[in-house]
């Protein structure tokens, strides 16, 4: 409020109000004192800021009281479980929002770099907690959780890039992606989710209710990426731009509404995320924990047969057989477990890291078992949440015990991943190596037959791993898991997940459903594109296959999207009334705020607006209030005129229903002409005896 009204008496107090805490509070603590911090850091962060760099009566010793402040009370409480252990999904991201909006402010470089560094490899919580579509890790929880996960990385990602720091354009503008997947789904657009999720949990299916309005629709977020991709970098959020039409404005949006930004920005050098290759020859084996009778490893066309005994590797169980290959530094390793022989309900077989090959060493695994689910366990690793997250089974997307997995050491980091298709990877279990860390660590195939004295013989098929031989014959890929199509204007924006193997993808579209398709781009080397030989008003329907040197997969999953070229709000600068010569109440209806409504003591009546200038009316919307359904306008004519008197109807609508508040509804004016006034006759409300309302109403038109 000081920098908006420049009154020094919201400056005083906001002062008063951070001398308080910073030179009483000793301790902020609790269980999740993280998700505190991270839902309002950018709103104290963000006030000490402006108030040091704005108004004259702040001072240095101020700065410096604040600065201890954070550094000795609340920094400690947003990373209170120690180095790298967030808490899952918007957990984590709330936590590095606080961390890294506080280094900010305490010009704490290496603090900040170290979270800049978390939030790009960190794969449950941060960037990497996402898949190509544009999922991210509780996105299939509920749809208040998604959007707080969404705000936390967008928030942090608009604060590093006024550092000059661009963490936008990782990971192909997944922010982008991740805005416009979760504006597509409560714009109420079909979509079927892909199977995904995060420590806390995997989802097979989308349990979430979409059309969710908490927090005014997502509006600080959507804005924020509107910001910084529409306005800064020039590309198209069709979805995102749809739902800012209704979505309200208040106290705490207002300040993210912006019409331009030139600000630049740097993206981070290459991240050191390990490469993996096929293997054919090279592992070792070892039987531990006195795993009987001792376990054999072989290959052949494209597929490991492992055979190992053990009495079980769950909890602090470790008796197994293990064949590996040591890696040095940063390593991963994929697989796909194609079989397991049923010696017991709890045998398994997976892919392991341990830090020696002594029984009890500390260690990771991920593996299948025969009860269809998939199990976890970081033994003498320190894993948020402990064994309870770190010694896990969950079901998998899959009928028979057949499913992918894959462990990932970064650093001292040790993340474990499982798949239905070897690219769509949720990162379900993550531990920490404490000191000493090796440089050298042991990765491989597992199997435990869980019936010691009894081989089980288990089958893999694309095994990859850091510093494999690539001698693996190479198989035509899948076909892409999902596509995703966005309405742009004279564009339509694709994504689509990739497919495990694959080198270039072949994008093509057809003009009706099911209809013959021609291939519109070949070679693709990525999981997008975008399509601008289009016509706005014209439905187009897509598909996408994936090849490589063994072939070209099938079609993809079609989806369809009509490019349309947005029209202009044009209800500015004139003058509303209505039938009760009301023209402060009817104003409400076009300030392009839905937090506002037009009130109305009658079940009929008219709204209207004078443009002051004649305009080509081309669609009209409707916004319900956050008020009764029964008060949501249910019959109405909308009408044009040249003099307020004689008026032209243009569009009739009856048994109009609202099903949610806040909802926008467009209606196309079939002949459109050029009018100074339009008005909104309404005939019947649903219900209510008394009024009507409405948020807003909306007049557009088509502009150069």
């Amino acid at each position: 409020m000081w920098y908006f009204t420049q009154d020094d008496r919201y400056a005083k107090k906001a002062r008063e109000i951070l001398m308080a805490w910073a030179t009483t509070q000793t301790e902020f603590s609790g269980r999740e004192s993280m998700l505190d911090l991270g839902d309002y850091a950018y709103l104290f962060v963000g006030g000490a800021d402006i108030l040091r760099g704005t108004w004259s009566g702040w001072t240095e010793a101020d700065t410096a009281t604040v600065k201890k402040y954070f550094k000795n009370v609340l920094i400690p409480a947003s990373n209170p479980y120690g180095e790298s252990q967030f808490g899952a999904a918007n957990k984590g991201a709330l936590a590095l929002a606080a961390l890294g909006l506080m280094a900010i402010y305490n010009d704490d470089a290496e603090a900040l770099d170290k979270v800049v560094y978390q939030t790009r490899t960190l794969a449950h919580i941060g960037l990497r907690n996402s898949n190509d579509i544009g999922m991210l890790g509780d996105y299939l929880r509920d749809q208040g959780h998604a959007y707080g996960q969404l705000k936390s990385l967008t928030m942090l990602a608009e604060a590093l890039w006024k550092q000059g720091i661009d963490i936008y354009s990782d990971l192909d503008d997944r922010l982008l992606v991740a805005g416009e997947y979760f504006a597509r789904v409560n714009e109420l657009v079909p979509t079927t989710a892909l199977p995904f999720g995060t420590t806390d949990r995997y989802y097979l299916t989308d349990i979430t209710g979409h059309g969710w309005n908490g927090a005014n629709g997502g509006n600080i977020a959507l804005n924020q990426i509107y910001g910084a991709y529409v306005l800064r970098k020039g590309l198209q959020a069709p979805f995102i731009a749809q739902r800012r039409l209704w979505m309200p404005v208040d106290g705490d949006s207002f300040m993210f509404l912006k019409d331009s930004d030139t600000s630049k920005a740097t993206p981070g050098s290459k991240l050191p995320l390990p490469s993996t290759t096929s293997i054919t020859s090279g592992f070792s084996s070892a039987d531990i924990g006195g795993a009987t009778p001792a376990g054999t490893a072989t290959y052949s066309g494209g597929k490991w047969t492992v055979e190992g005994g053990g009495a079980d590797i769950w909890a602090a169980n470790d008796s197994c057989h293990f064949t590996y290959k040591a890696i040095t530094g940063n390593g991963a390793i994929i697989a796909k477990v194609e079989s397991i022989q049923n010696t017991s309900l709890s045998a398994k077989a997976g892919v392991m890291m341990r830090t020696s090959l002594e029984q009890g060493a500390p260690r990771a695994w991920m593996a299948i078992t025969n009860k269809n689910q998939a199990e976890q366990n970081m033994p003498k690793l320190a894993v948020y949440g402990g064994t309870n997250y770190g010694n896990k089974a969950f079901d998998i997307a899959s009928s028979t015990p057949s499913y992918w997995v894959k462990l990932e050491r970064i650093g001292n980091i040790i993340t474990g991943y499982v798949s239905p298709d070897g690219t769509n990877w949720a990162a379900t279990d993550v531990g920490r190596i404490d000191a000493p860390v090796p440089d050298t660590i042991y990765v491989g195939l597992v199997v435990s037959s869980a019936a010691n004295g009894t081989l089980n013989s288990s089958t893999f098929s694309n095994v990859q791993i850091t510093g494999g031989d690539g001698g693996a014959p190479i198989a035509t890929p899948a076909a892409p898991a999902m596509l995703l199509a966005s309405p742009g204007d004279g564009a339509v924006p694709l994504h689509w997940q990739p497919s495990f193997g694959a080198t270039s993808y072949t994008v093509k579209r057809s003009t009706f459903s099911g209809g013959p398709s021609s291939t519109i781009a070949s070679g693709v080397s990525g999981s997008s594109y975008t399509d601008k030989s289009v016509i706005n008003g014209t439905t187009y329907y897509y598909t996408v296959t994936a090849t490589n040197s063994a072939g070209t997969s099938g079609n993809s999953p079609a989806d369809s999207a009509t490019p349309v070229r947005p029209m202009v709000y044009v209800a500015t600068g004139g003058t509303a009334n209505d039938s009760a010569n009301n023209p402060t109440n009817a104003r409400s209806a076009f300030d392009q705020n839905s937090a506002t409504q037009w009130f109305y003591s009658g079940v009929s009546g008219w709204l209207q607006y004078d443009l002051g200038r004649a305009e080509i009316v081309q669609r009209y919307t409707v916004i319900s209030s956050n008020d009764k359904v029964a008060r949501d306008p249910k019959n109405w004519q909308f009408q044009g005129s040249n003099d307020g008197i004689n008026w032209t109807t243009l569009d009739t609508q009856s048994n109009q229903a609202f099903a949610e508040r806040f909802q926008l509804k467009n209606y196309a004016v079939a002949s459109p002409a050029s009018y100074r006034y339009y008005r909104l006759n309404i005939t019947a409300n649903n219900g209510d005896s008394t009024f009507t309302d409405l948020a807003e109403f909306g007049l557009f038109a088509s502009k150069p």
